[in-house]
């Protein structure tokens, strides 16, 4: 791997110098991450796909968008207002795919908002939609916050998984915090006194799934505010979050000892994320269920819980895939089976990302979360 730029990591030397000798993870990660000018998904040199380190599903194929276009469509009919909010949009790709098959539809929305923390980020989304899709780029309005009296679609795809968390472990019987150090020229991980919050969410943890000694795993504890903010500003609608993730009985079964915390570099996958920070992608999988209990405390409800596959081939994966063969070679065929495969299958994408519907004032079915109600694992 190559050594994380030094600035970096002296700025995050000094913080954990200016706390005693220690930084909780959840800061360490939203600095590796998030650092306005070295952080990972703020630097120049992000990309995604297989020039990046990872690769999500909109640059697999547009397939993917096209599924999710028609889920807005039969949406848009039940809406107050025809607007589309996408959280984190990476390089834009998924953006440009879903507004081509909407406006083939002859279904575009009023807006299409993008809320992207990075200022890199969102100029690299501009580029790509003003090069592919300039005809579509009037609709984008790009928000540095979240907006106050929304209606319409939200989309949330491989975001919850980006945020920081905080991590413990069970010890004599007791939670301690796992945090960030520095000895000998290199970030560690030392223990101490969790702090009020994270010790009654952890210890409610310990007790309800009769965790042992030396389990260590993830709490996000900025989700019941990320959820009160979003739900303050949504007035009706329907929310999509596509994630990486399990019910919380599965994410915090005996046997996953070791949490799910995972790093991304150049397309290879480990499992420590205090090397290389700024270079990396570090994240953590999602407690759905943690995530439903704070949606209905702002008033959301669960409209569908499934699996990617389940939600893909509900919404016509296999009819856009007839239609695509029409027009390819034998080659291109042979590819686009393959991200079919990389989309659906359970050991790729297909098990492991879960589609989560929540809706605010909208008395709607939706039939792309019958295939595989997975409801029951919350």
């Amino acid at each position: 791997m190559q050594t994380s730029t030094n600035d970096l990591i002296i700025h995050i030397r000094k913080e954990i110098e200016a706390n005693n000798g220690s930084i909780s993870f959840d800061r360490f990660m939203e600095l590796a991450l998030y650092h306005s000018e070295q952080g990972y998904y703020c630097s120049e040199n992000f990309m995604l796909g297989k020039e990046g380190d990872f690769i999500t599903a909109p640059h697999i194929s547009p397939l993917f968008a096209q599924c999710v276009a028609h889920q807005a469509i039969q949406v848009f009919p039940h809406l107050q207002q025809k607007n589309i909010l996408e959280l984190g949009a990476g390089l834009g790709q998924f953006a440009c795919d879903f507004l081509n098959e909407l406006n083939q539809q002859q279904s575009l929305p009023s807006h299409y908002y993008i809320y992207e923390i990075s200022h890199r980020l969102r100029k690299k989304q501009q580029n790509l939609l003003q090069t592919k899709c300039p005809a579509l780029y009037s609709r984008c309005i790009w928000l540095e916050k979240l907006p106050e009296n929304f209606s319409g679609l939200v989309i949330a795809n491989e975001v919850l998984d980006a945020f920081p968390v905080h991590t413990f472990r069970v010890e004599n019987n007791s939670i301690k915090e796992r945090c960030v150090a520095y000895e000998k020229d290199e970030f560690v991980w030392k223990l101490r006194e969790p702090t009020s919050l994270l010790a009654e969410k952890a210890e409610a943890i310990r007790k309800q799934y009769h965790l042992e000694n030396g389990y260590e795993s993830e709490i996000n504890l900025r989700l019941p505010t990320f959820m009160e903010e979003l739900g303050r500003g949504f007035t009706q609608g329907l929310i999509l979050f596509i994630d990486y993730g399990y019910g919380e009985e599965e994410y915090y079964h005996p046997e996953r000892s070791h949490g799910s915390l995972t790093c991304f570099y150049q397309h290879k996958h480990h499992a420590n994320p205090l090397i290389c920070p700024g270079l990396q992608d570090i994240t953590a999988h999602v407690n759905f269920t943690a995530l439903i209990e704070n949606a209905a405390a702002n008033n959301f409800e669960l409209a569908g819980f499934t699996t990617q596959a389940g939600f893909l081939f509900s919404l016509g994966l296999m009819d856009f895939v007839y239609a695509a063969e029409q027009q390819l070679s034998e080659t291109d065929k042979f590819a686009l089976h393959q991200a079919v495969k990389q989309l659906t299958m359970p050991t790729e994408m297909g098990e492991r990302i879960k589609v989560m519907a929540l809706s605010k004032g909208l008395d709607l079915d939706l039939p792309a979360f019958s295939l595989q109600d997975r409801r029951r694992d919350l």
